[in-house]
């Protein structure tokens, strides 16, 4: 197995080189506890894609159900207790940044972030507590603030984070402070341009998450990928493969789960699907043309790193096949004229349907 390209985080996390393709575990554990991935088939799947490069590994304090918030947490929690030398192979960064409370009486419509003091010092308690950390669990090291929090406001966030970071930071009367340690460095998700801007004005940061697919470049558009390229912050593209239509797997939403949350997503609807899948074909053909052959999936992947040198796809599946193949993607090679033929579908392809679905639309600050 070749080694993949590597890239260095943003920021004070600048030492740290983490796989061009990460690792998304949040599908293992956001579901019914019945369809849950076991521990001995995400354990099998979690080591693979690390071993295979994926090194930066991605969860959250809301990938579980209402009733389980904390499964992808303790999911980890429990693969480091069984193979802690993957504690020092890998780097862990959590989403977190939302009252769990609210989340697990309101569901979906409680995902609303709370970027104030005394709730992330209260949200990194939990988050510790549900990974171990304090008894020899894997430490944080990045801490990735949800959704902006629009009354706090992006600079009393960053002034916030930075707090209870391990770094040193200039606080409101110009001295020098020696934040609280509860995390290393920080990240941000689901942010605008104008957001990431004001943020990195306040303290650089380590990379942010952003949805990025052929189905999804609201981050090119808006010029989020040409502002992180320009400051080195990587971006983490969740959802790379269009919520898995790239895969070619899904031709109605019966084909997944009564329990996946991806049944109520427009783009996966009916007619939106059917339209969606004929992007999805463009790169199956491509795929199938590709010397050596490679999988449409690993074409797309292939094709956003090759789209920018700041992206990092980040894919999550529970197979351990599957893990190895999102991350040998980094190592495809795209020749100029499969580039071209995909940028040009891609950019002339109009996506059916929006972002998720109307009512996460509205309580989800998406692009905020």
């Amino acid at each position: 197995m070749s080694p993949i390209p590597t890239i260095a985080l943003g920021g004070s996390a600048s030492h740290i080189q983490i796989g061009r393709v990460a690792f998304g575990c949040m599908g293992m554990t956001w579901c019914d506890p019945k369809d849950r991935t076991s521990d001995q088939q995400a354990f099998e799947t979690i080591k693979t894609a690390v071993d295979s490069g994926s090194s930066l590994l991605n969860t959250g304090t809301f990938y579980g159900p209402q009733t389980d918030p904390y499964a992808n947490l303790e999911l980890l929690r429990r693969f480091y207790e069984a193979y802690p030398e993957y504690k020092s192979k890998t780097i862990l960064s959590v989403k977190g940044g939302i009252p769990i409370a609210n989340y697990r009486s309101k569901g979906m419509a409680g995902l609303t972030p709370d970027a104030s003091l005394d709730a992330l010092h209260d949200d990194l308690g939990a988050i510790r507590e549900h990974l171990g950390t304090d008894h020899g669990g894997k430490e944080i090291d990045l801490y990735e603030m949800a959704r902006r929090d629009t009354k706090v406001g992006i600079k009393q966030t960053m002034n916030n984070m930075l707090s209870l970071s391990s770094e040193t930071y200039i606080d409101s009367e110009g001295k020098q402070q020696q934040g609280k340690r509860l995390f290393k460095h920080i990240s941000l998700s689901e942010l605008g341009l104008e957001s990431i801007r004001e943020a990195v004005s306040v303290a650089p940061i380590a990379c942010v998450e952003l949805e990025v697919s052929p189905w999804e470049l609201g981050a090119f558009d808006q010029g989020i990928v040409s502002f992180c390229s320009s400051q080195k912050i990587p971006i983490l593209a969740y959802s790379p493969t269009g919520k898995g239509i790239l895969t070619g797997n899904i031709q109605s939403v019966d084909d997944l789960p009564e329990s996946d949350i991806r049944r109520h997503m427009d783009r996966l609807q009916g007619e939106n699907l059917a339209k969606n899948l004929e992007l999805a074909n463009e790169f199956k053909t491509l795929a199938k043309q590709h010397k050596p052959q490679v999988t449409p999936t690993q074409l797309g992947l292939a094709w956003l790193i090759a789209s920018s040198h700041v992206i990092v796809p980040l894919p999550g599946t529970s197979k351990a096949s599957r893990a190895q193949e999102n991350a040998e993607s980094a190592n495809v090679q795209l020749d100029p004229d499969t580039k071209a033929k995909l940028d040009h579908k891609v950019k002339h392809f109009k996506t059916a349907g929006g972002r998720y679905n109307k009512a996460a639309r509205e309580h989800s600050a998406l692009w905020g």
